[in-house]
């Protein structure tokens, strides 16, 4: 049988590659996964994001100097194509990705180090947004706009790094990312709450946050060894973003997000979701 993967690597203009196979951080500290040594690069610069089976995305940290692809800087995470020039500082690659079968000599090698795993799970599963994106982009200088959304990409997922979560996809002006449920999930959402509650107040960028509990398929396949979220809960939780912007309500917790909690948030809506059955009570967060 011939499964189908892709082959991803970036090209230096000294023509050496470095192969992607997962998230991949980039900076001039030593603990980042792709050093690259120039003083005009931040210690943790940028961050090369996996997302599904075949999709690579670019997200700069907030970084002094920037982050460009094709010549042009980025203020939000932008999704990787094949020839795009990404430029940090003086360090240009070219991003690189070819279909291989599991015939191919690489393709084999690839399947033998990366084995396909599905599993069922409860997860905790959590949106985060910008507020008005393009509104801000019209409001900050050009120059000051990838600084602002950077920092909040860089401050969002060390919150929710540090309390035991995974970033999964970036979504242009927000992020999803998930923790898996255990005997510490409550105490880890707390916290995760608490600090990204702390950095709404700071107001810079607003933003909204909303949380689900349920059911997802986690699984990996060949083409990369990151972990991936799917099924109707995690549809569930995006539609549900929606609601909470048509709202006005920074911090939503869908009703088993909130009994799994144990919030001592109020009921805030009932609304319908869309391509879901009937009406869904919604809470802050207590």
């Amino acid at each position: 049988m011939n499964i189908p993967l892709i082959h991803t690597w970036l090209e230096f203009a000294d023509e050496r590659r470095f192969d992607l196979l997962g998230t991949v951080t980039v900076g001039r500290a030593p603990e980042n996964g792709l050093v690259l040594k120039d003083e005009q690069i931040s210690r943790r610069h940028a961050i090369i994001q996996a997302q599904g089976e075949r999709e690579f995305w670019l997200v700069d940290l907030g970084s002094a100097n920037g982050t460009y692809v094709n010549e042009r800087r980025i203020s939000q995470p932008v999704q990787l194509h094949r020839g795009d020039i990404i430029r940090i500082a003086q360090t240009r690659m070219e991003y690189h990705s070819e279909l291989l079968t599991a015939a191919h000599p690489a393709g084999r090698k690839m399947v033998a180090s990366t084995m396909m795993s599905i599993r069922q799970l409860d997860c905790w599963l959590m949106v985060a947004d910008i507020i008005s994106s393009t509104k801000l982009a019209q409001e900050l200088p050009a120059e000051e706009l990838p600084r602002v959304t950077g920092n909040w990409f860089k401050s969002c997922r060390q919150v929710v790094e540090e309390c035991g979560g995974h970033m999964s996809k970036y979504l242009g002006d927000g992020f999803f990312c998930y923790w898996e449920a255990g005997k510490e999930g409550r105490s880890q959402l707390s916290e995760t709450l608490a600090g990204l509650r702390a950095m709404q107040a700071a107001a810079s960028p607003p933003f909204r946050v909303v949380l689900h509990y349920g059911p997802a398929v986690l699984g990996s396949v060949p083409t990369m060894a990151e972990m991936n979220l799917h099924g109707p809960e995690v549809n569930f939780v995006f539609r549900i973003e929606k609601v909470a912007g048509s709202l006005g309500i920074p911090v939503m917790l869908s009703e088993r997000a909130h009994e799994k909690l144990g919030s001592s948030g109020v009921q805030v809506a009932e609304a319908i979701v869309d391509g879901f059955r009937g009406k869904f009570r919604f809470f802050t967060a207590g």
